[in-house]
């Protein structure tokens, strides 16, 4: 018996090493996308690392996608060889399952893991930014995408969100609706404003201390909390402080009842109303800052540092957030097993079968400061810049608020929805988006990631959202994003209340529309423009025209095209120069050439200037008065002045029939004489012809050796012509070649470096 016992043991021994010596193929193991990704193209590329193994050289994978988990009905592709294969035309949104095995002749692997992935939802736009200030022309952009044929877009004027004039600029920290007739803002300073679906109340809150949170129950029954453990509750008709029992800040309030509710604040305090009176249920270790209570034995409070505490009906615990540290800052559930809290920097976790996980997204990096659902597959979130965010039951995505202002609260009761914010920022739900004659689908090719929209309204706030199409299926639309065009023109110089301007005064604006807009000018003394001159341009610049000395002006300026015209710009002013400017000689300046060059600054826009000189201030005898043209700025005073006197001289500018103001008088003192024997070598020297042509001779009267230095100077002082000449016995003549210089007036001086000379010379030919 013990033999044929070890027989079979040792023919079952030689069986199990011969199975094992054959080689087998291995199961794949799946690379990408990874298990559970999201957001992937309609054409993912299911990869997974080649298997080794095998005894035939050819391996070949069998696939299986489908979008049941069981496999029920796969669509099954095979390669040879290739580790990965290209999908096509996948269901955007759908979520799909994957898995592989490798074939190798007659031996199969066992199916690999079992891997899912979600297809990308809905187009990610990404320029311009949401609210932002674009011109009549402006290029939307998207991220790109595979896999499609074609992407599909709208713009209109008309949204799910719509900013309404509250009237108001203190900061609105919360909002509570009831109904479409019936909702509270609180805020800054305890301000408290009743909104009724069409005009703002100012409530009195009998607080001057700011109030963080308002919790309706109805239209009669509700409560604000605030700075300084504030409480007030409203009956009906006004609103009354109630008893708090802490000064801590409180910084949210849900009520299930009049009987029963929570609020709490920093220093982790947690109070509890119970019909009569409030008191301090728990302390927790950090600061809270939202509080939320789906019933009586399930009530939620969030704060610092990644805390989130639960009471149950008996007691306050601590429930666990995976050790993040980010500030939580509110709190809100559709049902006891589904909620969701938001906080700084973006940063959301949901609850769901009975733990809190993180929801990682890109969709921004805002605090979120309010959070409200409204339903499974619906909730708001709003935050810092502008950030709203909506829940669809499947994921988050980024919707515009039309605005960048900060946003601090949101309230939504059936299809009324209100969002408050800093600066008395009111936004309200309409559930009208995109319905508008404007919003026509339009279509841009699949390879495209940008489409140019021309010709857009002045002033206009648009809003735009795109989708995606494949040969068998289109994704949802987008979120939407707004842009707002600018309303008119910037006017940039002059300055504004400039003065002194120049009467053909260069006019200029800021380059901010495309170059299929004109523009209009209007200019008026007038600051209602009753009778304005009107100018055309295509420029962003233009020359004012028919100016008067002397006026303060108004002007202004629109923009135009094809399909609109802007509002007038903002109206600046500037006054016209009503004088002349003077510049040299420097007034009262001293030893002043006998025949000065007088300069002033120059002015465009006019025909000329008139100059006056005389020896007396009151100008009754003017030594000269002469018109110099507009491109002259400077004047020759054509006359040898007397030396060691006294002059007087101003100047005025003139277009046509209009001149400007004279300028102030200036004076100067001309150069005393030099050298005591002046008159001694003028008695000597004689000069001819005067005026001349080409040939100035100077004669002595007496034979004497004589030498002198000879200078000839313009008007300017500068000297055109020098040398030395020597008068002896038998020569007291000497001739000067002035062929060069041309007609005017110069001044000669003959010096012996005891006496001078100086005579006046014409040159006329």
């Amino acid at each position: 018996m013990k033999r044929i016992f070890l027989t079979t043991l040792l023919i079952s021994l030689i069986g199990f090493l011969n199975l094992t010596a054959q080689e087998r193929i291995y199961t794949p193991e799946l690379s990408a996308p990874v298990d559970g990704a999201v957001d992937q193209m309609s054409d993912v590329v299911l990869d997974w690392n080649a298997v080794t193994g095998g005894g035939s050289g050819i391996i070949e994978y069998d696939i299986q996608l489908d979008t049941d988990p069981a496999f029920n009905n796969p669509i099954n592709f095979k390669t040879e060889f290739l580790s990965a294969i290209q999908t096509e035309n996948l269901l955007f949104g759908g979520t799909y399952y994957w898995h592989v095995r490798a074939i190798d002749g007659s031996d199969i692997s066992e199916w690999s893991e079992t891997w899912s992935f979600r297809v990308v939802r809905r187009v990610t736009l990404t320029n311009p930014n949401d609210a932002s200030l674009q011109n009549d022309t402006t290029r939307i952009q998207w991220a790109s995408m595979t896999g499609i044929t074609e992407f599909e877009y709208q713009f209109d004027t008309v949204y799910f969100w719509e900013s309404m004039s509250s009237g108001q600029f203190a900061k609105f920290f919360d909002v509570a609706v009831v109904d479409a007739s019936h909702s509270w803002f609180v805020g800054l300073g305890g301000v408290i404003f009743f909104y009724d679906g069409m005009t703002w109340t100012e409530q009195e809150s009998n607080l001057s201390t700011d109030l963080y949170n308002v919790n309706m129950l109805d239209a009669n029954n509700g409560w604000a909390v605030g700075k300084g453990g504030k409480i007030i509750r409203f009956n009906g008709t006004s609103w009354e402080e109630q008893t708090s029992s802490t000064t801590s800040d409180l910084k949210d309030i849900h009520m299930l009842d009049v009987n029963n509710g929570w609020a709490v604040g920093k220093g982790g305090v947690v109070l509890h109303f119970d019909g009569s009176a409030w008191s301090t249920q728990f302390t927790a270790p950090k600061d809270l800052n939202g509080v939320f209570a789906y019933d009586a034995t399930h009530v939620w409070a969030v704060g610092r540092t990644g805390l989130i505490i639960f009471y149950d009906g008996s007691s306050w615990v601590e429930q666990s957030t995976g050790g993040t540290i980010k500030e939580f800052l509110s709190v809100g559930f559709f049902t006891a097993d589904h909620g969701w809290v938001v906080g700084k920097t973006g940063f959301m976790m949901q609850f769901d079968q009975g733990e809190w996980k993180n929801y990682t997204h890109t969709i921004t990096s805002k605090d979120l400061n309010s959070i409200n659902i409204t339903g499974p597959d619906n909730a708001y979130a709003v935050g810092k810049s502008g950030t709203l965010l909506q829940f669809d039951g499947v994921d988050w995505s980024s919707q515009s608020s039309t605005t960048t202002t900060n946003l601090n609260g949101v309230s939504f009761v059936g299809n009324t929805g209100l969002i408050a914010g800093d600066g008395g920022t009111a936004i309200s739900y309409n559930d009208q988006a995109f319905t508008s004659p404007m919003a026509v689908i339009r279509q841009v090719p699949g390879d495209q990631v940008s489409k140019k929209l021309s010709d857009l309204l002045f002033g206009t706030q648009y809003y735009w959202r795109m989708r995606a199409k494949s040969l068998w299926a289109t994704s949802i639309w987008s979120g939407a994003r707004s842009f707002n065009t600018r309303p008119t023109v910037t006017l940039d110089k002059p300055s504004n209340s400039a003065s002194d301007q120049n009467l053909d005064q260069l006019l200029k604006w800021k380059n901010q529309f495309s170059e299929m807009v004109s523009y209009e000018i209007q200019i008026d003394d007038d600051p209602d423009y009753g009778s304005p001159m009107t100018m055309l341009t295509t420029e962003i610049e233009i020359n004012a025209e028919l100016l008067k000395f002397g006026f303060e002006y108004n002007w202004r300026v629109r923009a135009i095209h094809a399909f609109d015209v802007s509002e007038w710009s903002i109206s600046w002013k500037f006054t016209t120069i009503n004088t002349v400017i003077l510049d040299s000689p420097e007034n009262n300046e001293t030893d002043v050439k006998l025949s000065p060059l007088l300069t002033w600054e120059e002015q465009t826009g006019i025909i000329e200037y008139q100059v006056q000189v005389a020896s007396d201030i009151s100008f009754n005898a003017p030594i000269a008065s002469d018109f110099v043209p507009v491109e002259e700025n400077s004047y020759s005073v054509p006359v040898v002045l007397d030396k060691d006197a006294m002059y007087y001289w101003r100047v005025r500018a003139v277009n046509g029939l209009d001149s400007s103001d004279w300028s102030p008088i200036w004076s100067f003192r001309t150069m005393p004489p030099v050298g005591i024997d002046e008159e001694n070598l003028a008695g000597l020297l004689t000069i001819y012809p005067n005026p001349a042509e080409n040939t100035v001779y100077i004669a002595i009267k007496e034979k004497q050796t004589l030498s002198l230095h000879l200078t000839i100077t313009d008007l300017m002082g500068k000297t055109v012509a020098e040398k030395n000449i020597t008068f002896d016995s038998g020569n007291i003549n000497r001739s000067i070649d002035v062929s060069s210089l041309r007609n005017g007036i110069y001044m000669v001086r003959l010096s012996d470096n005891e006496r001078i000379y100086t005579k006046k010379l014409i040159i006329k030919r």
